[in-house]
């Protein structure tokens, strides 16, 4: 029956492309497109346009304006009648996505090699030698994928694998040389109250709800939620004073238009819970700021002391959390990391901040050490 239903949806699905194309190629209807572009065409004067191809490409894509609609239209049948995303969305339970690049992680399938595990570990360690030895704490923080904390919610076809993971391998190796590791694994499955797989096929996730989830439905990061459970424990670890929560008004106004939602909808809006604690009068950038993503930022805040972290997307959320926590704080994207930094910024703590999806880049990220 299944099969039946993919066949008809496929040829409904080409009937309107289909549609929309010839609708384009009726004689009389305008071939320039908005903003200019001029439809190619499949003869000129030597013959055959032999660059018709890229030509008729590049005009579609620009010309074509029901495209996003015909991929939502696509996307929302998929989803709605298979429980199917595409290849970067993998579409899970109760409205949750995932990102399709962590499955081998999740299934244990492509591990890193014992020699790529020992290079990324060598990596930390070095980073971590070099702080300590100029009198920072170093500490290095793990962000565990969204289907290993919400695993409940991945699709049933996806069997876990229950050898150790990438990052269960990695943190062994850093143990064995001795650099202090942040895991927040245990803590987030913890707070997030959980939820069996059997609640959660019965649509009874309540614990789950949006009141209570710490990572986006939609989006592969943790949420406000989750990220300041990261941050206890990481103020826990490293022995600073983080901000008071409590002191703080917090809101939820579900607004996050997610990235794996914008990666299966480019045209819709399906916006997402998106819960805030209000940092406004607790921190000031100190560098020109533009968003969260910025390859640097730099800020001043209430609290004591200077901290340096290396980080990627998933600290995003950290960022209004430290930035309060300290007198100064320095925010850096960039890989290698810039571990010299420290000779111009005397950091106090320093903290290497990764996703679990992305451990592969640690190896060499600490060639600037010496550089």
């Amino acid at each position: 029956m299944v099969k039946v239903f993919k066949f008809i949806f496929c040829t409904l699905f080409f009937a309107i492309c289909i549609f929309f194309l010839v609708a384009m190629l009726i004689p009389g209807a305008s071939n320039v497109a908005e903003g200019g572009v001029t439809a190619p065409k499949l003869f000129d004067e030597s013959g055959i346009n032999q660059d018709f191809g890229d030509q008729y490409e590049e005009y579609f894509s620009k010309a074509f304006a029901f495209r996003g609609k015909v991929v939502d239209i696509y996307s929302t049948i998929r989803e709605q009648l298979f429980g199917e995303g595409n290849d970067q969305v993998v579409v899970g339970r109760d409205e949750f996505l995932f990102f399709s690049e962590t499955i081998d992680n999740y299934l244990g399938t492509n591990p890193m090699t014992d020699e790529e595990i020992s290079a990324a570990a060598d990596s930390v360690a070095a980073l971590a030698e070099y702080a300590e030895s100029r009198g920072a704490k170093f500490l290095f923080v793990a962000a565990p994928n969204k289907n290993h904390i919400y695993s409940e919610y991945m699709p049933s076809r996806y069997i876990m694998s229950d050898q150790p993971t990438d990052l269960d391998r990695l943190i062994s190796e850093l143990a064995d040389r001795g650099v202090e590791v942040a895991d927040p694994r245990a803590a987030l499955i913890a707070a997030k109250g959980g939820t069996d797989s059997t609640e959660a096929e019965a649509g009874g996730a309540a614990r789950n709800s949006d009141d209570n989830l710490l990572y986006h439905r939609r989006d592969t990061h943790w949420n406000e939620r989750g990220a300041r459970v990261a941050a206890e424990l990481i103020a826990e670890k490293l022995g600073f004073t983080l901000v008071n929560f409590d002191s703080l008004e917090f809101s939820d106004k579900h607004d996050l238009r997610g990235d794996l939602d914008t990666l299966l909808y480019p045209d819709s809006i399906k916006y997402d819970s998106n819960p805030t604690w209000d940092f406004s009068e607790q921190f000031i950038y100190t560098s020109a700021f533009s968003s969260t993503m910025d390859m640097q930022i730099t800020t001043r805040g209430a609290g004591k002391g200077k901290l340096l972290i290396f980080r990627d997307s998933v600290a995003n959320a950290l960022i209004p959390m430290l930035a309060s926590s300290f007198e100064e704080a320095r925010f850096e994207r960039a890989i290698p990391y810039r571990i010299d930094l420290l000779d111009s910024f005397d950091a106090d703590y320093v903290i290497v901040e990764i996703t679990e999806r992305n451990l592969r880049s640690l190896i060499g990220s600490d060639e600037r050490v010496t550089g």
